[in-house]
């Protein structure tokens, strides 16, 4: 019987070393702040960007760094990092050029509250 349980027991270790490490991390936040009067932002580990919070979102600009444009919007620094943009129920609208550049962006989810996108968004 001790035998099985053993058996039993290596195999399961052995399945579980097989998973993929990031199966077992825990999604972070990466940084956050505003981005409107009442609107928020948080980047997190996944490269989820969430925007949240009643109102609309600041216009933006494109800006020059590294020998590339890229938005000015707050999580402009990590414009290669995102990959999905989540805008909450209650944003108004998505500011000018708000994901400019955005290379590894793959999904937008925009809510029926969004009433108008900007320029270069």
């Amino acid at each position: 019987m001790k035998r099985k349980l053993l058996a039993l027991f290596l195999a399961v270790v052995m399945c579980v070393s097989l998973l993929p490490f990031e199966a077992f991390a825990e999604v972070t936040v990466v940084d956050s702040g505003s981005c409107g009067d009442n609107v928020t932002w948080t980047l997190d580990s996944e490269g989820t960007l969430t925007i949240s919070g009643t109102g609309a979102m600041k216009d933006y600009n494109s800006t020059y760094d590294n020998d590339t444009y890229r938005t000015s919007a707050p999580w402009g620094q990590y414009y290669k990092d995102i990959k999905n943009v989540v805008i909450e129920s209650g944003v108004t609208s998505i500011g000018d050029y708000a994901f400019y550049d955005c290379s590894g962006l793959t999904s937008v989810t925009i809510p029926d509250s969004v009433t108008s996108i900007g320029d270069y968004a």
